[in-house]
Parts: C-alpha cells; sequence; structure tokens
C-alpha cells in the first residue's frame, strides 16, 4: 500500500515538472505582459488600444520684460522704451495628431509718451491624422495691433497709428500616393484699418485699406529618389476692397494667380532644401487698371548638423497690395533673412541674423530698400529665468527720401513655466 502511495505521489511530481518545463506557470511575467501589445515577450496577448484624446492639454506661460533704447535716424535723438512680452499656451498631442491654442501680446511704454499695446495675437491650430497616408491640418489668426508712431516709415507728424484688426483661416489637406504626394489648400482672412491721427489733431480715414481674401491652392509633388521630391505648386487669391482708393478713385478688386515649379531635398533632418520659380500675374476687376505680371523667385534652407547649431535661410517674392502708397496698385517685394543659432552650452545660447530686401510698385517710380543684422544671447539663469540681451541695425530707403539707419539695443528678463 505504501509503495502504491510512492507511485502515485512521484508521477504526481514528474506531471508538475513536464508541466512546468513545457507550459510554464506564468511567474516568470507580469500582468503588463500578459496583457501588452503586440511586439512585447506575450506576443500571443490581447493588445491594449491607445488612448485617441491623449493626456490633457500642457499649460505653458512666460512673460518677456525688456527695457531699451531706440534712434529711428530721424534725427530727434533716442528714445528709451520699457516693453512686456506675455505669452500663454495650451497644447495637446494625440495618437492622431495634435492641437494647440496660444495668445501673446505686447505692451510697450516710451518715458516720454503713454503706454502702448502694440499687439494682441490669438492663434489656434490643430493636424489631425486620418490614416498614415492623409492628414488634415487647418489654423485661425486674430491679431489687433497698432504701429509705434515713431517708425520711420511714418510720416513724421502722426501722433497715433491706425489700429489693425486682421482675422486669417486656413486649412490643408494631403494624401500620400505613394510616388505621388497631392496637398490641397484654402483660406479666407479679413483685414480692418483704423483712423491716423496728426499733431494738429487732424484724422484721416484708412478705410479704402479694409479688404475681403479667399485662396484657393494645390500642390503636386512626385518622389525622385528618396529625400527628393519635385513639385509644381498653383493658385488663386481673390482680394475685395470695401471702398476705392483715394487717389485712383476705383476699387482695387483683383484676382492673384501664381505658379511655380521646383524641387525639395530632405535626406535626413541635418538638410532640408527647396527651390522654385514661377510666375505670378494680377488681374484686376477694373478695366481702366493695367494688370500686373511678375516671376516668382523662392528658396529655403534648414542645416543642423548637431543639436547645438542650426542655420537657415530663405528668399521670397510677393505681390501684395500697396497700402497707404498714393497712386500705386501692386507692391513686388523680393526678401531675403538668414539666422543663426548656437547652444554654446547649457545655459548659453547665441543667435544672430540678417536680412534684405527691394521692393517697387506698379504704376509710380517709388522704390523702396532694406538691409540690416542682430545678435543676441539668452543666458539660463535658472530653471524659470532667462536673461536676453539684443542688439539691431537696419538700413532704409524709400525713393527720393534719403536712407535713414536704426539702431536698437534691448536687455531683459524672461520668466517661463
Amino acid at each position: 500500500m505504501s509503495s502504491r502511495r510512492a507511485g502515485i505521489t512521484a508521477g504526481a511530481l514528474a506531471l508538475a515538472l513536464c508541466s512546468r518545463a513545457f507550459a510554464g506557470d506564468g511567474s516568470d511575467f507580469s500582468n503588463d505582459v500578459l496583457l501588452g501589445p503586440e511586439g512585447t515577450e506575450c506576443s500571443y496577448c490581447v493588445p491594449n488600444p491607445p488612448d485617441e484624446y491623449g493626456p490633457p492639454f500642457q499649460f505653458d506661460w512666460s512673460v518677456g520684460l525688456r527695457g531699451g533704447v531706440r534712434d529711428n535716424g530721424s534725427g530727434s535723438g533716442p528714445t528709451y522704451e520699457v516693453v512686456a512680452l506675455p505669452e500663454f499656451s495650451l497644447q495637446q498631442e494625440t495618437i492622431r495628431g495634435g492641437y494647440n491654442l496660444g495668445v501673446s501680446g505686447e505692451i510697450s511704454h516710451e518715458l516720454e509718451g503713454d503706454p502702448r499695446i502694440g499687439s494682441v495675437a490669438t492663434t489656434a491650430g490643430g493636424r489631425y491624422d486620418l490614416d498614415e497616408l492623409t492628414t488634415l491640418e487647418g489654423r485661425v489668426d486674430l491679431t489687433v495691433s497698432q504701429d509705434d508712431p515713431s517708425d520711420s516709415d511714418l510720416p513724421v507728424n502722426v501722433v497715433t497709428s491706425p489700429l489693425e484688426i486682421s482675422a486669417n483661416a486656413e486649412a490643408s489637406a494631403s494624401r500620400d500616393l505613394g510616388a505621388f504626394v497631392v496637398e490641397l489648400r484654402g483660406s479666407a482672412g479679413r483685414d480692418v484699418f483704423g483712423e491716423t491721427t496728426y499733431d494738429d489733431a487732424s484724422t484721416t480715414s484708412n478705410e479704402f485699406q479694409n479688404t475681403t481674401t479667399w485662396g484657393t491652392g494645390a500642390r503636386l509633388g512626385y518622389k525622385l529618389t528618396p529625400g527628393l521630391v519635385a513639385f509644381i505648386d498653383g493658385g488663386a487669391d481673390a482680394e475685395q476692397y470695401d471702398v476705392a482708393s483715394p487717389t485712383l478713385l476705383v476699387k482695387l478688386d483683383n484676382v492673384t494667380y501664381a505658379t511655380r515649379a521646383g524641387l525639395t531635398f530632405k535626406p535626413s533632418d541635418v538638410l532640408e532644401l527647396e527651390g522654385s520659380i514661377g510666375w505670378g500675374y494680377r488681374d484686376f476687376v477694373d478695366d481702366t487698371l493695367d494688370d500686373f505680371a511678375a516671376m516668382l523667385y523662392g528658396a529655403k534652407a534648414t542645416f543642423r548638423p548637431n543639436e547645438t547649431l542650426t542655420l537657415s535661410g530663405e528668399l521670397t517674392t510677393a505681390i501684395s497690395s500697396p497700402g497707404t502708397t498714393s497712386g500705386a496698385t501692386a507692391k513686388l517685394e523680393y526678401a531675403a533673412t538668414g539666422a543663426l543659432s548656437y547652444q554654446l552650452n547649457p545655459w548659453l545660447r547665441l543667435r544672430a541674423s540678417a536680412d534684405w530686401s527691394t521692393a517697387g510698385y506698379e504704376g509710380i517710380d517709388t522704390k523702396e530698400s532694406s538691409w540690416g543684422v542682430g545678435v543676441g544671447a539668452d543666458y539660463l539663469l535658472n530653471e524659470h529665468t532667462d536673461l536676453t540681451a539684443d542688439y539691431s541695425f537696419e538700413r532704409s530707403e524709400t525713393t527720393p527720401a534719403p536712407a535713414t539707419d536704426e539702431h536698437q539695443v534691448t536687455v531683459g528678463v524672461r520668466f517661463h513655466r
């Protein structure tokens, strides 16, 4: 009898050892592994679907306080100014895209003047991936701004520059079709200008600058090689004015057509290049106005050899409205910008920039040109505080007036989350 019990016990022990050897008892795996997605050690387990909506919005804020001195070259001497730059933002990232909302402002005060709200801007945008090949993007901007009356591009007798309200909305959809990439876009906008006040208490209306705009466009790209894409881009933008021009006595309503062809090259995150050439044509609704056409040039370059250094440059061509320039029907501007950012160490970042532009007006002989350079530095004082310092120089000329040179030095502190 005892031998029989011993045999049963030995058999049960052998069966338990075999079961552990071939199947395992699960003690080597945690619950996270047993419930984890494919690719973990437990590849046969049911995956947990990721959260569609992502974590709650991330809130960020910063407040910059700057003081500076500026000489605009008018001969009236330097002006001293204090500027506050508050900024707030909400961001959320999800598995299918992301959303953001931002509010920023600029409040300045000259020592011999009154406080002035330079601008208040609100931006909302987002990106949503319908699938791995299709992306939707949208953006809405609302800006209320007012130029400094002492700016060199305003008459010297201006006391209060006009208040400008600008609202714009943009939307786009892109689809990767293998060798081809297609993008469709649309936009709408509204610009409204207030009155200009002069030193003799007189005012002038800027209602003739009020416009409503609509736009549409498309881009078709073809992947020549990995990282190299050839594209053609075309679009049409309509511009409708509220009232007639006070000098031409007709409304400058128009539709501007533009087409470009070019190449983009992005072999890696280190280098990104784009170049294009095209043709722009502004067709005025009023038959008494001469239509306007021009060559369009564009180029962009970004170089990031490592995490500490970034070099970028851009060349643009823009056909735009003449603004307050009397007798002109359109403005053609060529502009180039360049920027350098270098993280010298974890506490100090150095910056440099340069810009150049030249512009002409259709219907009059006025020419504008400018160039400038700037240098700056940001010093991380602690986790939530940065010190900043900047110097900029700008030379501008509008024929037939002589050129003016503007110097500006600013220092400040920025508090952030």
